[in-house]
């Protein structure tokens, strides 16, 4: 199973497993982030100077895992 430059191959179902798993994985981490964006947004009392680094936290996290898409 060891190919020549040290990788190691998997199986296909194997591969589409840990495809789909991942996928699923960067769907829920989008899906938080948006809600914490979303929050934000709608809560106005969420608007505090201590609060801004984790919109800017969820915004930049947001779009590297819809990069990964």
């Amino acid at each position: 199973m060891s190919a020549t430059n040290g990788t190691i191959t998997l199986p296909l179902s194997t591969r589409i497993t840990l495809a789909f798993l991942m996928s699923l994985l960067a769907f829920a981490i989008m899906l938080g982030n948006a809600v914490v964006i979303l929050a934000f947004v709608v809560d106005k009392k969420l608007r505090h100077r201590s609060n801004y680094f984790f919109l800017n936290l969820a915004i930049a996290d947001f779009f590297v895992v819809l990069k990964l898409l």
